[in-house]
């Protein structure tokens, strides 16, 4: 295939994208330039008085060769399959799978599969979990349950541990283990909390009782109707900072953390939604509480409407990984006295699940460098 190479005074086009001289020095992959094995870059483009220079530039063998004018001349080798992939004209690329803003409708005729962990292989069921924001793995075992969380990545430690016994628990004062089963309104958990983002783990160890269905929303497709209908609603709940707050007098910790209900990233993007009644204090400046509060009302109207609502059933050895910056979840009330329903909860960063996922996206363009 012929990459139709044409230079110019600062830059190249490989393919009709542009490379920058600068970019391409940067970058060479020689060992001397970036490590073999770490692939960390070594060379240091700030050490060089002027621009770089090439002396010559050739294409031979699906590769793209340049001689830099420097003493002595330094020779870097790209493949052109290594350019294209990491091509930044006119935006640079990032491996992503793409997001499925899902509503129940969707669903419907799309029903989310339950994963076997024996049979289904890693990247099958992170795919599902990168496009919903959720999956369910069935047929794990109570006892291997740390070991399936570990082999993605480190268990993240709260102050309740690295796991949590969601149950019927006389005396608590945690609605999760509430000892009369009390529904659990929409939220997503540890708002109050400054922490990475992260992806909740929640295992079913026994599920008997009457009630109990587990609730999902996706709370970027309710964000992005909730944005299109109301405009000057969005934007309040975006720069308005809320104090989430969690008094734990057992554990002798008072938390408290300020950030809106809808995190924007640098395009403008809902980036992470942070919605939580129990733990929230509306401490805000007297002139701005009323406007905030007509949209606090228009966003809860839009989390009440069941077309947004999954509802299904954890069974014993079922394993739900939802993100907990996007996935609102839920549950309906259920009845103790009927029988028990008993899950485990843990979290683990979501860097580590994206990164695990990532590797397996890129692993060859790395791999291909030496």
């Amino acid at each position: 295939m012929t990459s139709n190479v044409i230079t110019k005074e600062s830059f190249l086009t490989v393919a009709g994208k542009r490379f920058h001289y600068i970019w391409l020095r940067q970058n060479c992959l020689c060992p001397d330039c970036r490590h073999p094995t770490s692939f960390q870059g070594l060379f240091d483009l700030s050490d060089h008085p002027s621009p770089p220079e090439p002396l010559s530039v050739e294409e031979k063998d699906g590769a793209i060769e340049i001689t830099w004018k420097e003493e002595p001349p330094h020779r870097s080798i790209f493949p052109v399959s290594w350019l294209l992939n990491r091509a930044y004209d006119p935006s640079p690329q990032q491996p992503e799978e793409q997001k499925i803003l899902w509503d129940r409708a969707w669903l419907d005729t799309h029903p989310p599969k339950k994963y076997d962990i024996h049979s289904c292989s890693q990247d099958i069921w992170m795919s599902q979990l990168f496009r919903l924001g959720f999956t369910v793995l069935k047929n794990i075992a109570a006892d291997d349950l740390d070991t399936f969380i570990s082999s993605i990545g480190p268990i993240h430690q709260t102050e309740y541990g690295r796991f949590t016994e969601l149950k019927a628990i006389p005396n608590s004062t945690d609605l999760g283990q509430s000892p009369t089963g009390h529904r659990l309104r929409l939220h997503t958990d540890r708002c109050h909390v400054h922490e990475p983002r992260l992806v909740q783990v929640l295992y079913c160890v026994d599920n008997n009782a009457s009630g109990g269905e587990s609730l999902l929303v996706d709370g970027f497709r309710i964000a992005k109707d909730f944005h299109q209908n109301h405009p000057d609603y969005f934007q309040i709940l975006a720069k308005t900072p809320l104090q989430f707050q969690d008094f734990d007098p057992m554990r002798g910790y008072f938390f408290s953390r300020k950030t809106p209900i809808l995190e924007l990233d640098w395009e403008g993007k809902v980036a992470g939604i942070y919605f939580s009644r129990k733990t929230s204090t509306w401490n805000l400046p007297f002139d701005e509480l009323e406007a905030f509060y007509e949209a606090y009302s228009a966003f809860c109207s839009y989390l009440k409407d069941p077309i947004y609502e999954y509802r299904f059933r954890l069974e014993p050895g079922d394993c739900l990984l939802a993100q907990n910056f996007r996935i609102i979840h839920g549950r309906t009330a259920y009845d103790p006295l009927s029988g028990q329903r008993h899950l485990r909860w843990a979290t683990i960063a979501w860097d580590y699940i994206s990164a695990r996922h990532n590797f397996e996206m890129v692993k060859h363009l790395y791999l291909m460098e030496n």
